[in-house]
């Protein structure tokens, strides 16, 4: 719903004689820009001075900035660090519009002030859910079945309190219920690096995929409860000394009940008879971002490991598997308009046979291979890679909608970008059945794209692709593609 209210703003503002636009401007909005800048000639950070933050604290916003009153700088490095720091404000994705200023000191020369000046965004989404209960639109479109729909309210609070925290809370009943409670502060201590969060949960599925077969999840459907019940908590450390390195260790307990029925219909869904699993769920996750944006990157790169330790052979029905996850991401810019990404993505678990609802490889969330969206592959291991060449079509514009008042809505900014798509992935599982032809090959596929990227972090993917079988499709998506 969120997303379909900035589209319709969208569509009006670029109607003609409702708005003006013009490109994206502030004091230096990219690092080509600080390449004809003085190595030379210094310069003295003067005051800092922040305007447009009515909610945000002003220790939030001198967090992401690489440079303090009294620095003395090159004014290329200046320049640099001024590119960066606008990044890494509009990274927290707590603003709209960050922009740079300089007023010079009359009385110094060399002295030179500082004047950022954000447009914050809305931060309260008291959003009605109306939601398909499949894996994504593509998938749900071959059946086109709403009684596989979800409704209720979610509540997202951003930056409460004006400190980065975010309050979230879930209500959703009909087809898979789920209740939750979520509250994360980033910063717990006055050197901003060390910050906790905590999550407690509720959920019932009336369906459950019990088996893959053709490639496809069959599901099981309990008409007079439901297939699953379980419970969660978790509680999370987080811990940010610098920009662009981060690390979190979250601890958490999981209880499930299966309904009896898919034992029977699929002996390999789970190795406990009883239907029932209990287990501590152990994660570190380290990042390293040194993206230029991360709702839509054009520049730099990313990488990711993440280890999870499923049960400890502690409570009764608890399995142990244990997994390492990573992702290595690149961005390049090739010229004005044309650029280039490529990622490589890869998981290994222990042990070798694991049960069926365990088995989460190609298919599920963002790891899949584009013109498969609407198949499974199943298995303990995985590795993915994708790969674009992008032509912006629209490099980034902003532009202003006069019958808004709000400025959280009325300025806006967007880009429009072709692409060219090929990915390639391979999921190996060692019970593997015929019927899934898929399983313990090389995947691939390739198609042409269309992004449209805007604010408050909204990327409208249009895609068509086809993979090596000759099988093609159009499909949508909202996340960026790497």
């Amino acid at each position: 719903m969120k997303h379909w209210l900035l589209i319709f703003l969208f569509c009006f503002s670029v109607l003609p004689g409702f708005s003006q636009s013009e490109t994206m401007g502030g004091l230096e909005t990219s690092f080509d820009s600080c390449a004809t800048k003085s190595e030379t000639k210094s310069i003295v950070v003067g005051n800092i001075l922040l305007e447009g933050n009515q909610v945000t604290k002003d220790k939030i916003i001198l967090r992401e900035i690489l440079f303090q009153s009294g620095d003395t700088l090159s004014c290329r490095d200046f320049c640099g660090k001024v590119v960066k720091s606008r990044q890494n404000l509009l990274n927290r994705s707590i603003f709209n519009f960050v922009q740079f200023d300089t007023i010079h000191d009359l009385q110094k020369p060399e002295m030179i002030h500082i004047r950022v000046d954000v447009t914050e965004r809305w931060y309260i989404w008291p959003l009605p859910i109306f939601e398909l209960a499949d894996r994504n639109l593509n998938a749900w479109w071959e059946t086109k079945d709403f009684r596989r729909a979800n409704y209720g309210v979610f509540l997202t609070y951003n930056n409460f309190r004006g400190r980065l925290e975010q309050l979230k809370l879930l209500l959703r009943a009909g087809y898979n219920q789920n209740y939750y409670l979520q509250y994360e502060i980033p910063y717990l201590t006055k050197a901003q690096t060390l910050g906790m969060g905590i999550q407690l949960g509720y959920a019932l599925s009336r369906e459950v995929p019990y088996i893959t077969l053709n490639n496809k999840q069959l599901f099981y459907r309990s008409e007079d409860g439901y297939g699953r019940k379980e419970w969660y908590a978790k509680v999370k450390f987080s811990y940010r000394k610098g920009i662009h390195n981060s690390h979190s260790l979250s601890l958490g307990f999981e209880k499930t009940i299966y309904d009896d029925t898919l034992l029977i219909i699929n002996p390999s869904f789970m190795q406990q008879r009883s239907g029932r699993i209990q287990m501590v769920h152990l994660s570190y996750y380290f990042k390293h971002d040194f993206r230029d944006s991360k709702p839509y990157p054009l520049e730099g790169h990313y990488a990711d490991v993440e280890f999870n330790q499923f049960g400890f052979g502690l409570l009764e029905d608890e399995p142990l598997i244990a997994t390492v996850k990573t992702t290595v991401d690149m961005y390049r810019k090739i010229s004005r308009k044309w650029y280039w990404a490529a990622s490589l993505s890869a998981r290994i678990s222990a042990p070798g046979e694991q049960p069926y609802f365990m088995q989460r490889a190609l298919g599920y969330g963002n790891d899949f291979v584009r013109s498969y969206e609407v198949y499974v592959v199943d298995g303990t291991d995985f590795a993915v890679f994708k790969t674009n060449l992008k032509f912006a079509l629209i490099n980034p514009q902003k532009r202003q909608i006069p019958f808004i008042g709000s400025e959280k809505f009325s300025k806006i900014h967007y880009a429009l970008y072709l692409n060219w798509l090929f990915d390639a992935g391979y999921a190996r599982n060692p019970d593997k059945i015929p019927a899934n032809s898929y399983q313990n090959r090389l995947l691939y596929g390739t198609g042409v794209g269309l992004d449209l990227v805007t604010y408050y972090d909204l990327v409208w993917r249009f895609e068509y692709s086809v993979n090596q079988f000759g099988k093609g499709g159009f499909f949508i998506h909202f996340v960026a593609p790497i």
